[in-house]
């Protein structure tokens, strides 16, 4: 009885080692997404194009290396969600590019953040699963914060308004690849990453980058976004969640949207508007306290 006992505590006692480098794992990589706003940010002469095929396709090749550790086949699914989850991550990865490129970062960042409920508008309609009363709640508190963004757009600047407009945009085909994924059968969402966010973005884009020249410092810009932003991120995303509750995974990523802005303050300069701060606090708390409050009804 004392060596089983004994055998119980050693397994309890590496699970808990596991979980504190899968919980030091999230943080890590919510970090790594923060970057996207400065290191955007800090590309002088690349247009968007060139920047998101770029940043797509080093991030693929890097997966691709990596494809045996993270237990991962590269396959091709005939399933419709497949390719659903492959071209919203790939429009999901140009928007974010163009959005940073004509708003702030931490516009773009927030109001990627309100794809949860793009997810229940989506499953409403596709899946004809009936939205819940607690979804209008939220809608209408993000529909306020909305409201701060969009002010500030019109009375700073109209370009801010299409930039504001392509982040939800981002945060609508992020939704999209979000319900895919839950439909897929047998396939790992790496490759949606690698065929849909890399080959795909790339292809895509290819006709329309300008071939220029282009400072190093912009193609390490992007090298560091493909490898570090995209590629390490989303390895230790897909390793960290397995040993995870939903409930972790849903508040350990929020980091991002409190991180991104804040980085690019500092290294960039670009300051945050009373406006951003009000509509962030809005649409960021609303979003996260009603997932909070779904898991803890799943757990129930």
């Amino acid at each position: 009885v004392e060596d089983s006992g004994e055998k119980k505590g050693k397994i309890m006692e590496q699970y808990n080692k596991i979980r504190q480098k899968a919980v030091a794992a999230l943080v890590v990589c919510a970090l790594l997404w923060s970057t996207s706003g400065f290191v955007l940010k800090s590309v002088r002469e690349m247009d968007s194009m060139r920047i998101s095929g770029y940043r797509c396709l080093v991030a693929s090749l890097f997966l691709l290396l990596l494809r045996s550790r993270l237990h991962t086949r590269l396959t091709i699914h005939k399933d419709k969600w497949f390719w659903t989850g492959c071209v919203s991550y790939a429009g999901a990865s140009l928007l974010i590019v163009l959005a940073n490129q004509y708003t702030t970062a931490a516009n773009a960042i927030i109001l990627q953040y309100i794809a949860p409920l793009f997810v229940c508008i989506f499953n409403a309609f596709l899946l004809k699963k009936r939205p819940e009363k607690d979804n209008y709640i939220v809608i209408a508190a993000v529909i306020v914060g909305l409201a701060f963004f969009f002010q500030e757009a019109l009375s700073m600047n109209r370009t801010y308004m299409l930039g504001n407009i392509l982040a939800i945009g981002a945060g609508a085909v992020m939704a999209m690849q979000a319900v895919s994924v839950c439909q897929i059968k047998n396939a790992s969402s790496v490759n949606l990453v690698i065929i849909g966010g890399g080959f795909l973005n790339f292809i895509c884009c290819f006709p329309f980058m300008e071939h220029t020249s282009a400072p190093f410092t912009d193609y390490v810009c992007v090298i560091f976004l493909g490898i570090c932003q995209l590629g390490v991120s989303y390895a230790l995303y897909s390793w960290a969640v397995v040993y995870l509750s939903p409930l972790e995974v849903i508040l350990i990523p929020a980091i991002e949207p409190l991180v991104n802005p804040l980085l690019t303050l500092l290294i960039r300069g670009e300051k945050i508007t009373v406006h951003t701060l009000l509509g962030g606090v809005i649409v960021v708390g609303s979003i996260t306290i009603w997932s909070i409050w779904k898991e803890k009804n799943k757990a129930v």
